[in-house]
């Protein structure tokens, strides 16, 4: 059957209304579902920040350090040695969730790792964010590189193996930073060495908190 032209173009109108209507009814629903995640979001980072496990994560305004830091040099590949029950992962996961980025976090303890997948579900980046319950030295090799970001907060006497591993897998113009690297200077003195002398990294040491707790940034240069 011939349809006159007028009447095709009716109809073509409104069924590109319809899908318009449709599209803008599923974008409402995307932004309230996106509220609701970072409602969610929020309180859940308050609640990690303030207890009493919270000494085993990094301070908030670390966290908020590290989230500027995802951002500002556009990592699109970063790795975490040490995720604990996930708090840096979520504010690095909420950072890399803006470049497009992806996190793999290493953990060795079953029950933190575990609070760590929960966490990120919880927070809505379980796209963003990889939890791996594993030891570092055997989980890191597996991985494939080059990264752009490496947050190093396992065992501080271990920085140094940690830097053995990861420094091949960091892309040029990639960073190390290295948690705690104040408070636990003498922990973390053979890693502090390996850093500041190498001739394949600029490093410079920080305090973004109100107690010197510290983090050392190490930046690829070659």
């Amino acid at each position: 059957m011939n349809l006159p032209k007028w009447r095709l173009e009716v109809m073509a109108a409104g069924l590109a209304f319809v899908v318009a209507a449709i599209a803008a009814q599923e974008a409402g629903k995307d932004d309230k579902d996106r509220r609701e995640v970072l409602v969610r979001r929020e309180a859940l980072m308050k609640s990690l920040g303030t207890s009493a496990p919270q000494k085993l994560n990094v301070a908030p305004t670390d966290g908020m350090f590290l989230k500027i830091l995802a951002e500002t040099i556009g990592a699109k590949r970063a790795l975490e040695i040490g995720s604990s029950y996930g708090y840096s992962a979520l504010w690095i996961g909420q950072g890399l969730e803006r470049t497009g980025g992806h996190l793999w976090t290493v953990e060795i303890d079953a029950s933190r790792a575990r609070q760590c997948r929960e966490n990120v579900k919880e927070a809505g980046l379980e796209t963003t964010v990889t939890s791996i319950e594993d030891d570092a030295f055997k989980a890191v090799p597996k991985l494939d590189g080059p990264f752009d970001m490496v947050f190093l907060d396992g065992w501080k006497t271990d920085y140094k193996r940690y830097l053995d591993v990861v420094a091949p897998k960091i892309r040029v113009g990639g960073v190390i930073v290295a948690d705690s690297t104040i408070e636990k200077a003498k922990d973390v003195a053979d890693f502090l060495e390996a850093v500041n002398h190498s001739p394949n990294f600029d490093s410079v040491t920080l305090n973004t908190t109100a107690t010197l707790r510290g983090m050392t940034i190490s930046y690829k240069v070659k």
